[in-house]
C-alpha cells in the first residue's frame, strides 16, 4: 500500500497522526525525498532517511500531535557545525510536519427534519456522523447518503449503544420521543458533548424523571439544554447552525485544554518516549 493511501484511510477513520515530509534537502543527506507517518505513540510507517535526524523528526512530530499544530523543522547533519546534530553527512534537511487531528464524531439521534439539516452541515464540514432512530422509514440511505452508519431499533437506547460512544462522540439529541432513554444511555459514556433539543419545561420534566431513576445532578450538568448557541434561531436550518456552532466551540475548548495540559507537562521536563 502506498503511504498516501494509508493517509487517506487514517483520515477517513478519523485518526490523529502526523505526516512528516522532506521539503528541502541540501548537500549530503540520507534521503532527498521521503515521507513518514508518525502516530501518537511515536510508532511510524515510511521513512525520511533513518538515523538520528529521523529520531528527532519523530520526537518533534509527537510534540506537534500533542499540541495539534503543524510545523517545519530543520537539521544540520554535521556534528562540527554550529547547532548541528551528531551526524557526519554534512547536509541540511528541512521537513514539514503536518498534523491531522481527529474531528468531532457526530451522533445524530433523530432522523427528522433537524437530523437532515444537521447531516447537511456535517457533510460540508467533513465531520463523520451516524444517525440513530427508531423509525425505519425515516432512517434511510436516501435521506442520509453520507452517514457512516444508520442505527435503527425500536428501543432507541439499544440503537444508541450500537454507535459505540466514546470520548470523541458529540451526541445531539432530537428524537420524536424517548429523549430520557437516549440521555440515560449517553450519560454512561465519556462523550465530549451531549445536547438535547427541548423547551425549558420539557427539559425540567425529563431531568426530574432521570433523577428519579438514579441520575445525579452532576451527570445532568453534562447535558447542554437548551441546545445550541443563543443566536435567536427559529427555522430548522438556523437551529442546526446554532447546534453545530456549539459543537465546534466545545471541541475547540477541549483541544485547548488538552494542549495546555500537555504544555504544562513538557514544561515540567517530562519527555515523550519514542518507541
Amino acid at each position: 500500500m502506498l503511504l498516501m493511501e494509508k493517509v487517506g484511510i487514517l483520515t477517513r477513520q478519523n485518526e490523529t497522526f502526523a505526516l512528516a515530509m522532506i521539503i528541502e534537502s541540501r548537500g549530503s543527506t540520507p534521503r532527498h525525498v521521503g515521507k513518514m507517518i508518525v502516530y501518537k505513540d511515536g510508532s511510524i510507517e515510511g521513512t525520511v532517511g533513518g538515523g538520528l535526524a529521523e529520531y528527532y523528526i519523530i520526537e518533534e512530530s509527537v510534540k506537534a500531535i500533542q499540541k495539534g499544530k503543524s510545523k517545519i523543522v530543520e537539521y544540520k547533519l554535521n556534528k562540527h557545525a554550529k547547532d548541528g546534530i551528531q551526524m557526519n553527512c554534512g547536509g541540511t534537511l528541512r521537513v514539514f510536519i503536518e498534523v491531522y487531528t481527529s474531528r468531532p464524531e457526530l451522533i445524530l439521534v433523530g432522523a427528522g427534519h433537524l437530523g437532515v439539516a444537521m447531516a447537511k452541515l456535517a457533510d460540508s464540514l467533513e465531520y463523520p456522523y451516524c444517525i440513530v432512530d427508531d423509525r425505519i422509514d425515516y432512517c434511510t440511505r436516501e435521506r442520509f447518503p453520507h452517514a457512516t452508519n444508520l442505527y435503527i431499533q425500536e428501543d432507541i437506547g439499544v440503537a444508541l449503544l450500537e454507535a459505540n460512544l466514546n470520548e470523541k462522540s458529540y451526541v445531539a439529541v432530537f428524537p420524536k420521543n424517548q429523549d430520557d432513554i437516549v440521555l440515560k444511555t449517553a450519560l454512561q459514556f465519556p462523550c465530549a458533548y451531549i445536547g438535547m433539543v427541548a423547551s425549558k419545561r420539557k427539559a425540567i420534566t425529563i431531568f426530574e424523571k432521570l433523577k428519579s431513576e438514579g441520575i445525579t445532578e452532576e451527570q445532568l450538568k453534562r447535558i447542554y439544554s437548551p441546545i445550541g448557541l443563543d443566536i435567536g434561531s427559529e427555522t430548522t436550518a438556523e437551529i442546526a447552525i446554532s447546534i453545530m456552532g456549539e459543537i465546534i466551540k466545545v471541541s475547540k475548548e477541549i483541544k485547548s485544554e488538552k494542549t495546555a495540559k500537555e504544555e504544562t507537562r513538557l514544561n515540567k521536563g517530562e519527555r515523550t518516549t519514542i518507541k
